[in-house]
């Protein structure tokens, strides 16, 4: 139930903030790959092998629900998984991180083939790549896993097949094939891929190596031959701690608290209580004529997929949007409601003439064409997405600290909308005060000139008048 949960890194991150559209597909691709290298030993049968895990059908509406948080941009990527199918099993996901503007969505059909002595997982599908500000899509199919050594010789995993990279918007294709080890091929042929990256037909790059070590890019303009991927310690360090829901919080549907422990023979007779209960269920609901439904996704027969009944696909909002948070499988924005904080007084004042011009029209009209009046001119009140109140679950230690800051960060954008006034008052002041102190001295200067002006004329009548009468 934990499709793409591992390649949650940074990768993605930098693809969003790309501008030109090669070194998204880049990014996007090495994103891709950084989600293979990683292969754990587990025990299966009393034998150990490398890459194998021990497989549990999902049961029907079985949910998985964990999320990374990112230190560089504060934020969270949220992965939400619901079995909403058994008879064919497919599951459905959707991951979220709106802040950080990329959301991903998809289902998977797993179905099964057995050769004797291996066994191939494959699975139908595909995931969707949205980059919310860009909106863009970029549709990734998966490969399938191939084990070998069921009966007799070591038991190894391999991946096999024909992946694509598809994004219709900019034209821009990856195409991989993850090649499986032949028969007598060495240790080197194990783990083989190869791919080439082009844009409208135009073949733009190639690529060689081994998934789980060095890939190498070949350009095709420029002739160079650099590494593309290497998953080094440096690399695999950097890889991002999910975080689960706490196991008492955790709904019945969840079997995650079944093999927190590691107990994988603890799971296995849980699963087998789970199932048997899962059957009786069935039976009823066929005896009664009624059909299942999940709770989490809908099936879209346009698109041909599933969707998440609760996605957001709106870019990120700095201005509106707090946090995005998720509780009971349904991801949700925290908002602040930035009309009612800068213009409450004119909201109430449109209210009070909304309501005079009712009290208007119902003394002067009938009763009945009144009450159509007033039920068509009622204010609408303020919807739940503006709440603050909300927290973030789970033992995220990052999320525990948000669900105070929220309301500090409140708080504190009021009293910065209140200390902006003062200052646009301030300033407005200062400005009709320098405009005046500017003026001041040109007009002394007037006054001052037209005092001599008076004084040489008044002397001039003297000197006049003192000569005639002499």
């Amino acid at each position: 139930m934990s499709v793409c949960g591992c390649r949650c890194n940074s990768f993605v991150l930098r693809a969003a903030a790309e501008d030109d559209p090669y070194s998204r597909m880049k990014q996007v691709l090495k994103w891709y790959l950084s989600g293979f290298y990683k292969k754990p030993k587990v025990e299966c049968s009393g034998r150990t092998a490398k890459g194998i895990k021990k497989p549990y059908n999902s049961i029907l509406g079985e949910k998985f629900r964990c999320c990374w948080f990112h230190p560089q941009t504060n934020s969270h990527t949220f992965y939400i998984a619901e079995q909403v199918s058994h008879h064919p099993p497919v599951s459905a996901f959707h991951v979220s991180n709106r802040k950080d503007g990329f959301c991903i969505t998809g289902s998977i059909l797993a179905r099964s083939r057995f050769y004797g002595n291996s066994l191939s997982a494959i699975l139908d599908g595909n995931a969707r790549l949205t980059f919310l500000t860009r909106e863009e899509d970029y549709i990734i199919t998966m490969p399938y896993a191939h084990c070998k050594g069921l009966l007799y010789g070591t038991m190894t995993m391999e991946l096999g097949g024909k992946v694509t990279i598809e994004c219709e918007k900019t034209g821009y294709v990856t195409e991989l094939e993850f090649k499986l080890k032949p028969f007598f091929g060495g240790s080197d042929t194990l783990n083989q891929i190869s791919g080439k990256i082009k844009v409208a037909g135009e073949l733009l790059a190639s690529l060689d190596g081994h998934w789980d070590r060095e890939v190498y890019l070949n350009d095709v303009q420029g002739g160079d031959r650099d590494i593309f991927w290497n998953p080094t310690s440096d690399i695999r360090r950097q890889r991002l701690k999910r975080h689960i829901v706490l196991f008492e919080e955790q709904t019945e549907m969840e079997s995650e608290s079944a093999i927190h422990d590691g107990n994988q023979n603890q799971a296995t007779d849980e699963k087998y209580i789970i199932e048997d209960a899962q059957r009786k269920s069935a039976k009823e609901r066929k005896d009664k004529d009624e059909e299942w439904m999940p709770q989490l996704f809908i099936y879209d027969d346009f698109q041909k997929e599933w969707r998440y009944k609760h996605e957001d696909m709106r870019p990120w909002n700095p201005l509106t949007d707090i946090a995005q948070y998720e509780k009971d499988g349904m991801l949700q924005t925290v908002k602040r409601n930035l009309t009612s904080m800068l213009a409450p007084r004119t909201n109430l004042a449109h209210k009070r003439s909304n309501q005079e011009g009712r009290r208007r029209k119902a003394s002067e009209q009938p009763s009945i064409s009144s009450q159509t009046t007033e039920s068509s001119c009622s204010t609408p009140e303020p919807g739940h997405e503006s709440s603050d109140e909300e927290a973030f679950p789970g033992p995220c230690s990052q999320c525990g600290k948000e669900k105070n800051e929220l309301k500090e960060i409140q708080a504190a954008v009021i009293s910065l909308q209140k200390t902006q006034q003062d200052i646009h008052r301030n300033l407005n002041t200062l400005t009709n005060h320098g405009s005046l102190s500017k003026c001041s001295p040109s007009s002394s200067l007037l006054i001052t000139s037209r005092h001599w002006l008076l004084l040489c004329l008044f002397l001039a009548c003297q000197l006049f008048i003192n000569f005639v009468f002499k």
